[in-house]
This record gives structure tokens, C-alpha cells and sequence, in this order.
């Protein structure tokens, strides 16, 4: 029998407290072909970096008069597509995992959490399940969201999605067909993804998936691999001295290739946050990232501060106070991302 927290107003979370991520993305090889050629895997070459620089103006804000005619010297990463190539195709996996509720990691004060958050998550299941979140996970792998700034401005994007370990299930969806704000689509493609998915997260099923997108961009247009988060090199002696803006790159058999950080594919595929609180007018609220407190750090915006944060919705669930389907919501989609949540030793339950 699961054991309760001596009483409703002791329950705090854990200061140790540790989930592993259910939705694992590798990162994303980016490659160059033409449109026709979709369907030919061999028809793709190695997208590789190169050198630019420029000299641009200064034109941020504050620049004192002496400086605004200095030219400011731009050198870093560049990539495109070849002038004859006119398709981006980014290629990654991702695994999705079961044992949602369980920690890798907790302290077992204060006395009765952990069972406390499993009994919560058992109903959650059993009256809710997973489908809803998965819908939203697949809606985004349909969507192409995972592309980022390489979705914008492309005439056309197909996204074949397949089981590695059950090749019969393969799904092709045109991302301009699916929003990407809106949950609510019927679809009986994603619906056969979704159920994937949600079997995954309930069973702990094995489910790899490997992930083809192909955005007809244009010829020998420029693409957005991600960007290294490098200081600027200042040793004089070094190669790359002066060198401002480094990108991502990977190690192939056939040589260095063009892209996407994991992390960066793994915040597209849970930004289904549409549940926060917002002053906006639209009819459809811009879904954000599954944050603990709702950080859009390019907005340099939280929208989760109060009460609608993570760990007060989780001491709520833990105490069986009334909380909504989109608050249930949120704290299970935090499961599923995974990460350090544990509090303060100073509130530990003695």
C-alpha cells in the first residue's frame, strides 16, 4: 500500500529528484539532392561547411558616431545547397521510452512523494493515457518543426516517418497540412503514429524511429544547421583567431556533414505546451517548449512563475488536490522530457 506525507501541508518536492528522458532524438544529418529524387537514398550528398566573411556595418543600437562608418568585420560558418541542388533532406532517429513516473534518482524524503507522484501518474493512465501527449509529439514530427528556420520560405516539405523494427509501418505526411499550434487535427495517419507512440510510453515497447524530411528550398539556397555555443578563439597562433560564429557539423563515413544538435530536434518535438496562461488575443496561443517554468529564453520570457510551474502542480498532484486535464497534463509531459527537479533540503519533510 502506497504510503501518504504525514499530512497535506508538509508535501514538498524532493531535493534529490531525477528523470531520464522518454523521447530520444539523435541529431540530424543534413543532406542535398533534388525534389524528383526523394525516393532515391542514393541520389543525397554531404552537405559541408564553409568560410565567410564580410564586411558588414554596425548597426545595433548605441554605437558611438566615431564608429558608426567603421566596417564590422564578420568571419564564421556559412552552408548552403550546391547551385544545381535545389532539396535540404535532414535524416535523425528518435526512440521513444516507457517508465514515465519512475525516477533514475530521489531522495525518500519527504516520506511518501515518490509513491505519492507513481499513484498519481497509475491514475493518470489508467483514466487519461498517453494518447493525448503523443498526438501532440507525432503532430510535430509531421509538421516538420524539427527544421526550425529551414522550414520557413520552402515551397514544399514531405516527412517520411518509419519503424526501424517494423518497416510495414511507414508514414509520408506533407507539413504544411498540420499546424503548429494547433493540436485538435484529425488525421488517420497520425492517428496510427500516435497509437505508436502511446503503446511505447505505456508499455515500454521499443519503438525507434527514423525520421526523413525533405524541404524543396530552392537552388543553392542557404541552410541552418546549429550553432556551436564557442567563445571566440583568441589565441593568435590558432586557425580559426577572430572566428565568431562556429556550426555544427558531424563525422560521417564519407566526411564531415552539415547539423542539427539532438537537443535542438528533441525541443521541437515537445514544444505542446498551449496549456500556460498568456494575455495574448489570439484565438490560438504559439505552443512553447515543456518547461518547468515555461522558459522561451529567446522571448527572455517565463510563463510559468506561479502556481502553473512544474513543482506547485506537482506538490498538487502528490496531495490529490483538484487539478485540471491540461495541468495533468504539463507535469506528465515533464516526466517525459526528463531532467534535475529536485527542491530545497531546508523544506525536506524531518
Amino acid at each position: 500500500m502506497a504510503r501518504s506525507p504525514r499530512n497535506n501541508t508538509e508535501v514538498t518536492v524532493p531535493s534529490v529528484l531525477a528523470f531520464s528522458r522518454k523521447i530520444e532524438p539523435s541529431d540530424g544529418l543534413m543532406q542535398a539532392g533534388l525534389w524528383e529524387n526523394k525516393n532515391d537514398n542514393n541520389a543525397w550528398q554531404n552537405i559541408e561547411l564553409h568560410d565567410k566573411r564580410n564586411r558588414a556595418t554596425k548597426s545595433q543600437y548605441g554605437v558611438a558616431d566615431e564608429e558608426k562608418i567603421q566596417p564590422n568585420i564578420v568571419w564564421g560558418d556559412d552552408a548552403n545547397l550546391p547551385h544545381d541542388l535545389d532539396t535540404l533532406k535532414v535524416t535523425f532517429t528518435v526512440k521513444f521510452l516507457g517508465n514515465i513516473s519512475q525516477a533514475v534518482t530521489y531522495s525518500d524524503k519527504p516520506i511518501g512523494f515518490m509513491e505519492g507522484l507513481q499513484t498519481a501518474y497509475q491514475n493518470y493512465q489508467k483514466d487519461v493515457g498517453l494518447l493525448p501527449l503523443a498526438k501532440r509529439y507525432a503532430q510535430n514530427l509531421a509538421n516538420a518543426r524539427f527544421l526550425w528556420r529551414n522550414r520557413i520560405g520552402a515551397e514544399q516539405i514531405e516527412v517520411k516517418i518509419t519503424d526501424t523494427e517494423n518497416q510495414d509501418n511507414s508514414w509520408t505526411f506533407s507539413a504544411f497540412d498540420f499546424e503548429l499550434h494547433d493540436f485538435d487535427q484529425s488525421n488517420s495517419q497520425i492517428d496510427e503514429l500516435v497509437t505508436c507512440i502511446a503503446d511505447s510510453f505505456e508499455t515500454g515497447k521499443y519503438l525507434l524511429l527514423k525520421i526523413e524530411a525533405f524541404a524543396k528550398v530552392g537552388l543553392g539556397q542557404r541552410i541552418f544547421p546549429s550553432q556551436e555555443m564557442r567563445g571566440k578563439d583568441t589565441r593568435e597562433n590558432s586557425p580559426t583567431f577572430g572566428k565568431s560564429k562556429f556550426l555544427h557539423q558531424i563525422k560521417t563515413p564519407t566526411g564531415l556533414c552539415a547539423g542539427l544538435h539532438s537537443e535542438k530536434i528533441g525541443n521541437a518535438i515537445r514544444t505542446i505546451d498551449t496549456w500556460y496562461e498568456s494575455e495574448t488575443d489570439l484565438a490560438v496561443k504559439p505552443a512553447i517548449a515543456i518547461e518547468p517554468y515555461g522558459s522561451v529564453p529567446t522571448q527572455g520570457q517565463a510563463y510559468r512563475t506561479s502556481k502553473t510551474d512544474l513543482y506547485t502542480l506537482m506538490v498538487k498532484w502528490v496531495k490529490k488536490e483538484e487539478m485540471s486535464m491540461e495541468e495533468q497534463h504539463f507535469v506528465v509531459a515533464n516526466l517525459i522530457r526528463g531532467g534535475l527537479f529536485g527542491g530545497s533540503k531546508k523544506n525536506e519533510e524531518e
